[in-house]
């Protein structure tokens, strides 16, 4: 047992030993500091549950429709995705604002079929990836916030 320890120990011993330096060592100049790493931050885009959207006095930011239902509202933020449901019962044209479907947590713009000719242009098309703000009586379906709307003078493009 002694000499089994005896033995680790000179391992142990050998093996934190400095080796000598077979080359003369590299003078770094004062400049140059090569164990500091400078990471310069990328900048900061706004997401869609932050707005950069200014509102106005009456209007509020699309992720704060779900506190106000059954009132008449303008909400407002930026169109993530459009759909034109034209085999589905009514002919809904969904705009979803700040999240896109699937998403519980996204308001919906809900244009019927029969309100699409009132729209200079398809609404899915006039309205995709811009940021707007919706005048109406917000409601839930299926635990998500939404405005049906019937005329573009409901809806304005910021």
């Amino acid at each position: 047992m002694n000499k089994m320890l005896g033995l680790m120990l000179v391992l142990v011993a050998t093996s934190c030993t400095t080796p000598t330096p077979t080359s003369t060592p590299t003078t770094i100049p004062p400049t140059q500091t090569p164990w500091i790493i400078t990471a310069t931050p990328a900048p900061v885009r706004p997401t869609a549950a932050s707005p950069t959207l200014s509102l106005g006095a009456d209007a509020i930011s699309w992720n704060d429709a779900s506190r106000f239902i059954g009132q008449t509202k303008t909400v407002c933020g930026n169109v993530v995705r459009t759909t034109f449901a034209e085999s589905t019962n009514g002919q809904p044209t969904y705009l979803d604002v700040g999240r896109a479907y699937p998403d519980p947590s996204r308001f919906s713009v809900v244009i019927w079929g029969n309100q699409r000719a009132n729209f200079p242009s398809p609404p899915e098309t006039m309205y995709r990836g811009k940021t707007i703000c919706v005048n109406g009586v917000i409601k839930t379906y299926q635990g998500v916030a939404q405005i049906e709307v019937r005329t573009p003078a409901q809806i304005e493009i910021k």
